[in-house]
This record gives structure tokens, C-alpha cells and sequence, in this order.
């Protein structure tokens, strides 16, 4: 429904970007613009954020016994103090290593063998549960599906901030609590997270530059995805008031009225460049909406070809439904390998069956 928005237009009329400086600028009105409508605004950072070891070990049936270790993260200068918990496991190491960040732990869907490959890749994975910060509502049975209350809404209680926002807080809390950590490498951590997870992801890597690799899989509408293109099947931005909880209150004023949103996904996408994002999708994910995720990355990457990183946005697709499997996390482990470890790419990247498909948005970006 329309074109793509033009994310080198200015505030003004008839007046575009034209340099990195413009662009930084106008990224970071892009980023208030959508934190704002579409998820409500984000909750305040903490204070300070403490790590309380709650136990030291490791996994014995893992080759090398990779260190397992488990936390107590306690966040402080809300209206009160709130603590969740987190776990590592990592390589043993004699350098810092770099770091994959997952709060799906909601989901138990990482297998010992996903485990064993990110360990193997030189990465530690720290795994915790998001919905520690907010309830999920996005599930069977639930009755009041408009509630804000629990977790951290309790720390802000005068906000309007969505599901949405309060995850990709605890995403920012957990890179808190590694910059800590001395076998962790802070200038490489990693967040990756699935379907709803995945819109987190991109919530969080948009909204934190400590965040220095971000992966979605399969987030569909309100992640990756575009809402003004949408695939047969796919999911549209309906999503805003099935599930309420997750967004901000003013979305729900386009939903139907796609055309009128002054922005799309793609601009937020955009506002993560230069930094490197991987979009991993599946071919029967229909609901997904697949084709959408292709139009979104082929625009944002016109902002990244402009800040001369346009290798760093790529999209993936491989055969199969909708989930988190080890296909996935062996493209993000390659696309890892590729932008962190200087390692030529093996996946097949940016590659599409969809012959019909052309660019939903007639702009480019400015010759520099």
C-alpha cells in the first residue's frame, strides 16, 4: 500500500540528505519518530546495574567444558529496585571472546548442539528470559490483552512504553552487566531472537550502538518486515491490535491505514547502519511475510551502501517453517565469522525466488 517512505528526506520540504552528518541527524529523528508511535517509547536506562553470581561451572559433556555460569542482574533508579536472571556459557579462553546475546529463553528451542557450534565459533552465548521485564500477552486465553502492569512497568509506572520496549530493555541491561565481565569482549556483542524475540532484536540494536551485530529471525510485521508490502499470508499490521500489549497506543491509528504511516521498518533498520544486521527468514514461513522482509532490507541498504558498509545488511532464506533451528544460528555464525573474524562468507546471502518481486520504492540514495 504505497511506496517505501524516503528515508533521506528531510524535515523540510524538497530537501534530502547529503552527507554522513545529515544523515546521523536525520537517523536520529527516524528513531524518536517510531520509538514514539510504534512502540511506545522506551523505558529510562538504569542507574547502575550489579551482577550477583549466583553459581560457577561447567558443562561436561560439551567438548572442552565450557563455562557455565549463572546470574542475578539487579537494576536500580526505577521506582524500585529490579533483579532478573541471566546465564552464560563460554569457551575457555585466554582473550576476551566475543558474545551472543538471546532472550528467548521464554522458548526452550536452543539444543546442545546449537550450544556446541557457538562455542566452537569462538562465541559465548548468554541466554535470559524476557519477559521477566513484561509479560507476554500474545498467547492463548488471555483476557486483558491492553494490560501494562507487572515486571518493569512497576519501575516506571508513568510511561506507555509497549511489551516490545520493556524486552529490549532487558537486552540493554545485559550488555550492561558484559561490559563488567573480563572474559567477555565488549566491543563485540551480538543479539539474536526469534519471531516476536526478533522484533526485539531490532528494537534493541536500534536503540543501543553498544549493540554491535544484530539478527532477526523471522519477526514479520513490526520487525524486519514491511508493513506496506505483505505477501499472501503474511502477517499485516493487524498485529497492533491482536496484540496490543506489545506496542504503543498510538500505533493502533494505522492499522488499515498503512499508507499514512510516515514511516516504515526499513527506516529503522537504517538507524542500526553502519552496524552489521542479518535478517534470517524461511521460505514456508509465509506469515513471516518474507517478501516484505526483502523489500525492507533492499531499502535500508540503500542506506547502508551510502555510508559505504552496504556488505554489512544481508538477508538470508532457506527452506522450511516457522522457527529458530540450526540452519539459522549456522548463518548467523557465518555472517559472525564474516564481519567479526575477517573469514569469507559461506551462506548464500541476499539471494530470493521471488521473480515478481521489485523494489516497493522508486528513491535512491544521494550520490556522494
Amino acid at each position: 500500500k504505497g511506496e517505501l517512505p524516503d528515508p533521506f528526506a528531510s524535515v523540510e520540504p524538497g530537501d534530502r540528505v547529503a552527507t554522513e552528518a545529515d544523515w546521523r541527524k536525520r537517523a536520529e529523528r527516524w528513531r524518536s519518530e517510531i520509538i514514539h508511535t510504534e512502540y511506545g517509547g522506551m523505558p529510562p536506562a538504569s542507574g547502575s546495574v550489579v551482577g550477583e553470581v549466583l553459581s560457577q561451572g561447567a558443562v561436561r559433556r560439551l567438548p572442552g567444558e565450557p563455562l557455565h555460569n549463572t546470574y542475578r542482574i539487579h537494576c536500580h533508579g526505577g521506582a524500585r529496585p529490579f533483579s532478573f536472571c541471566a546465564r552464560i556459557l563460554a569457551p575457555r579462553s585466554a582473550e576476551p571472546v566475543p558474545v551472543i546475546i538471546n532472550g528467548d529463553a521464554c522458548w526452550w528451542y536452543i539444543t546442545d548442539d546449537i550450544v556446541r557450534r557457538i562455542l566452537e565459533s569462538g562465541c559465548a552465548l548468554m541466554l535470559f528470559n524476557r519477559t521477566e521485564m513484561a509479560e507476554d500477552l500474545g498467547y492463548e486465553g488471555v483476557t486483558e490483552t491492553r494490560k501494562r502492569s507487572g515486571g518493569i512497568y512497576e519501575l516506571y509506572p508513568d510511561h506507555s512504553f509497549g511489551a516490545l520496549s520493556a524486552w529490549a530493555w532487558g537486552y540493554h541491561r545485559c550488555v550492561d552487566f558484559l561490559t563488567t565481565l573480563p572474559f567477555i569482549d565488549s566491543d563485540r556483542i551480538a543479539v539474536s531472537g526469534h519471531s516476536r524475540g526478533g522484533k526485539t532484536t531490532i528494537l534493541a540494536g536500534a536503540t543501543d550502538d553498544r549493540i554491535a551485530l544484530v539478527n532477526d529471525n523471522a519477526s514479520c510485521a513490526g520487525g524486519s518486515a514491511a508493513f506496506r508490502y505483505v505477501g499472501a499470508d503474511g502477517e499485516t499490521i493487524g498485529i497492533v491490535d491482536k496484540f496490543p500489549s506489545w506496542f504503543g497506543p498510538g500505533m493502533s491509528d494505522y492499522v488499515g491505514a498503512e499508507d499514512r504511516l510516515p514511516f516504515d521498518q526499513h527506516c529503522l533498520l537504517a538507524c542500526i547502519a553502519p552496524r552489521p544486521v542479518l535478517l534470517t527468514y524461511a521460505l514456508d514461513d509465509r506469515w513471516s511475510n518474507p517478501e516484505g522482509m526483502v523489500q525492507c532490507a533492499w531499502a535500508a541498504a540503500e542506506v547502508y551502501d551510502f555510508l559505504g558498509a552496504k556488505e554489512r545488511l544481508a538477508f538470508h532464506l532457506r527452506s522450511g517453517g516457522h522457527a529458530h533451528t540450526e540452519a539459522d544460528w549456522e548463518v548467523l555464525l557465518d555472517f559472525i565469522a564474516w564481519n567479526w573474524m575477517g573469514k569469507p562468507p559461506q551462506a548464500a546471502y541476499n539471494q530470493h525466488p521471488y521473480r515478481h518481486l521489485r523494489p516497493a520504492f522508486s528513491w535512491k540514495a544521494p550520490t556522494r
